[in-house]
């Protein structure tokens, strides 16, 4: 004998209980529009669009992989100081794409000894080990 369930499922018109208490931390302002950035950059190339779909439902969405892309691309390009319109105006679907690509290991050794040596000659410390 199996027992009925006391609650009925919820149905698409009743709030769900999870929305209703959400926590945690609201992006800053510099974050959201980041954010809001690398949503208008992902919308500029709709063949991106296309190849990064997800399908929810019947409904086909971009996928956060491409948005993630689009993030990293527009960050490398703020922390260079170009301004939003700029960003937007210049930015490539190439870009976007290569932008988890990432130097090989052995480039980002060397620049990280060169910049320590850098730092080292700054400070007027001696060239060799410490």
């Amino acid at each position: 004998m199996t027992r009925a369930a006391e609650h009925p499922p919820k149905t698409d018109q009743e709030p769900e209980d999870v929305w209703e208490h959400l926590e945690g931390e609201l992006p800053d302002k510099a974050t959201a529009q980041a954010l809001r950035l690398a949503h208008r950059a992902a919308e500029k190339f709709p063949e991106l669009a296309h190849r990064y779909r997800n399908f929810a439902g019947p409904a086909a969405i971009a996928s956060g992989a491409l948005v993630v892309l689009a993030g990293v691309a527009v960050a490398r390009r703020v922390r260079k100081g170009q301004k939003p319109e700029e960003i937007l105006a210049q930015i490539t679907s190439e870009e976007i794409e290569q932008a988890a690509t990432v130097t090989s290991r052995q480039n980002r050794w060397w620049r990280m000894l060169a910049r320590i040596s850098r730092r080292r000659r700054e400070q007027g410390e001696p060239e060799g080990l410490a």
